[in-house]
């Protein structure tokens, strides 16, 4: 049973010598060491490795875009509140001028800012306010999520 064992493992190896294009007579010819090749000589140029660090230089400084963000801008403290405050935000005011009925329909002129709007009820206005409810002598705003009252000839700062 050993014999039939080594004979398959000899006969399976004589087969992948011969599949790879080599047969077992070249690994045990006499002089078989003589035929190796020599490792090829390169000569390595020193000024064209030179040069090609200085395009390797010059392709990364022109890649590089410096913004100057910090430069022109303040850095937060991340420990700090930021508060930006628009300008916008700093001056607006609401005031309630009219409250009155046309064609069944109560209207308010509500003054925002610079501009006069004439609004009934579920209006938006200032892209900001919603009028929810006209009331005789009062009106209900929506900004958001918080309720504002506005009396007439009130003026509001928000």
């Amino acid at each position: 049973m050993k014999k039939i064992i080594i004979l398959a493992f000899c006969i399976g190896l004589a087969l992948s010598f011969m599949s790879t294009g080599c047969s077992p007579a070249v690994l045990f010819r006499p002089g078989a060491e003589d035929n190796v090749e020599s490792v090829p000589v390169i000569v390595i140029d020193e000024r064209e490795i030179g040069l090609i660090n200085n395009i390797d230089e010059e392709l990364e400084t022109s890649y590089h875009m410096d913004t100057g963000i910090l430069a022109s801008e303040e850095v937060n403290d991340p420990f700090k509140p930021y508060y930006r405050i628009d300008e916008e935000e700093k001056e607006n005011t609401l005031f309630l001028e009219q409250i009155y009925l046309e064609d069944g329909l109560w209207y308010a002129k509500i003054k925002f800012n610079e501009f006069l709007y004439k609004l009934n009820e579920g209006d938006v206005f200032a892209n900001v306010y919603k009028l929810e409810v006209v009331h005789e002598n009062s009106v209900v705003l929506l900004k958001g999520d918080e309720i504002l009252t506005v009396s007439l000839g009130q003026l509001l700062y928000d």
